[in-house]
């Protein structure tokens, strides 16, 4: 069929299908009314596009009824601004979504990009813009050291509860063999 291919023998009305489910921890607690740090390092961008279209699709930035809205700060560290692959969507999003607000970083920036943002490591930008964190979450995404040092100092120097913390970390190849 048309959703899972060809199985043998065809799937049936009424037969049961077993599915496995993604088991991961990296999801957005919609039955939270912190405001949110959407932080992602590199190709990290990916998960936490996920959860943004979630967060608009759901409403969860506008508010509805009885929920308040939920400001949204989506920060996008990358080397150089290359590598920011999508970048008119996180701008539109900032120009239609309200309670959004977007912040691109770069750690690199080379000539040509005759770059006039935010620049050094995406986490200090938080930290710039936001050093009081003890109201919100975060769900960051990227490589390991990223994610490491943005929970240190989130936690350590602006206040942000521990638990509040969500993230999922990239290993690459290069980072299983300096280990």
């Amino acid at each position: 069929d048309r959703l899972f291919g060809t199985l043998d023998p065809p799937v049936k009305e009424r037969d049961i299908l077993r599915i496995e489910a993604p088991l991961g921890t990296f999801f957005l607690r919609e039955d939270n009314v912190r405001p949110i740090v959407l932080l992602a390092g590199g190709t990290g961008f990916a998960p936490i596009k996920a959860i943004a279209e979630h967060i608009f699709h759901q409403r969860i930035n506008r508010g509805e009824g009885e929920k308040p809205a939920r400001p949204v700060h989506l920060y996008w560290g990358v080397r150089s601004a290359r590598d920011l692959y999508m970048a008119q969507l996180p701008d539109a999003w900032a120009r239609d979504e309200p309670n959004f607000h977007y912040v691109p970083v770069l750690s690199e920036p080379q000539v040509a990009d005759a770059w006039r943002g935010r620049t050094g490591f995406v986490h200090c930008a938080v930290i710039e813009d936001l050093p009081d964190l003890s109201s919100f979450q975060v769900y960051a995404c990227g490589a390991p050291l990223m994610i490491d040092a943005a929970k240190r100092d989130f936690v350590g120097q602006c206040g942000l509860p521990v638990d509040e913390f969500f993230a999922d970390a990239f290993t690459t190849q290069a980072d299983l063999v300096s280990a």
